[in-house]
């Protein structure tokens, strides 16, 4: 087997990719060791960072012919180049590449394995990790999934509802963001249907667990992110699918409790994307009905939630121009 051919890189490289300030803190995390079970499989590199959350974060970087290709790590960082802690993986493997225990690629590792021999690897990896089955179930019905054909959405709201009961706002992030991925990916391939279907599905969960359990631990309000792009990606869904008249409605009304429920929290920006798609994606006879729903819902006693409502009605009637 040829040997693998590995870029150059220095901590110029490094430090081009990063804030000064982010620099200097990987530096010094680098510096104290935060940096734990280093591995290289392949182009790769992994391993876990110490930080201000008492679970570890994960780091992982992809290593390109022009040195880095790609990065990724559990922590909340997204303003500007990449964060410290990728800083410190990076810096690590400049100065100490030979702490990193090599591994083979995976599909390499696993090529010559047996169906019953795979098999018996998955059960070993879920005694190990029993939470990881959800990866499984979501594997197993994605790949099932034919366009067109409706699918069983149970799976995602069961993986939403726990997402949602995680301790951390990191573990609930991570979760959701793969949930996520699962609906663009097939939203990407032109699936709209089931991929609405799926955003349907996370975004109905995760708003009410939003409001009953998670609002109080979202200080950034990074989950509240994750779920706004539940609401993009069905307002998208709408405007690309064609579902029929009862699966509109049926997101339409889950889109606009996003929206109620965000006023009810105090207008914190849960799910603006939400309120967008009900104006932009929903027709004449779909925003007088939405219209009546809220005038049930809301008396004329005046006060913010009372103005915000009214507002979002005469930009739905100007729209359809439909009289006040």
């Amino acid at each position: 087997m040829p040997k693998e051919k590995l870029p150059k890189l220095s901590e110029a490289q490094v430090r081009a990719l990063a804030n000064e300030k982010s620099f200097e803190r990987g530096q010094s995390y680098y510096q104290d060791g935060a940096i734990a079970e280093p591995l290289r499989q392949g182009l790769e590199l992994r391993a876990e960072c110490e930080g201000s959350e008492y679970e570890p974060y994960q780091i992982s970087v992809k290593l390109g012919a022009k040195g880095v290709a790609e990065t990724s790590c559990t922590c909340p960082y997204d303003w500007g180049g990449i964060c410290k802690h990728i800083v410190a993986l990076l810096l690590a493997y400049v100065h100490n590449p030979q702490a990193f225990r090599v591994l083979e690629p995976l599909d390499k590792m696993l090529a010559n394995k047996s169906k019953d021999e795979l098999i018996a690897i998955i059960q070993d990896m879920l005694r190990h990790k029993p939470d990881l089955i959800s990866v499984v179930e979501l594997t197993k019905e994605t790949q099932e999934i034919k366009q067109g054909k409706p699918l069983n959405v149970s799976v995602y709201r069961t993986q939403a509802r726990r997402a949602m009961q995680h301790e951390t706002p990191r573990s609930v992030e991570r979760e959701l963001r793969s949930l996520r991925d699962t609906a663009a990916r097939l939203a990407k391939g032109g699936d709209t249907l089931n991929a609405g279907a799926i955003y349907h599905a996370l975004l109905d969960e995760t708003v009410e667990g939003y409001v009953e359990i998670v609002s109080e631990m979202d200080e950034d309000g990074d989950i509240a992110i994750i779920i706004d792009d539940f609401a993009k990606g069905m307002g998208e869904c709408l405007a690309k699918s064609e579902a029929d008249p009862e699966t509109r409605r049926e997101w339409l009304e889950t889109l606009l409790r996003a929206e109620l429920a965000d006023i009810e929290l105090g207008g914190i920006d849960l799910a603006p994307s939400a309120k967008e798609a009900i104006l932009k994606y929903a027709n004449r006879e779909e925003w007088q009905w939405i219209e009546e729903r809220l005038s049930k819902s809301f008396s004329a006693n005046g006060g913010w939630a009372y103005e915000i409502i009214q507002s979002f009605l005469a930009k739905g009637r100007k729209k359809h121009k439909i009289k006040s």
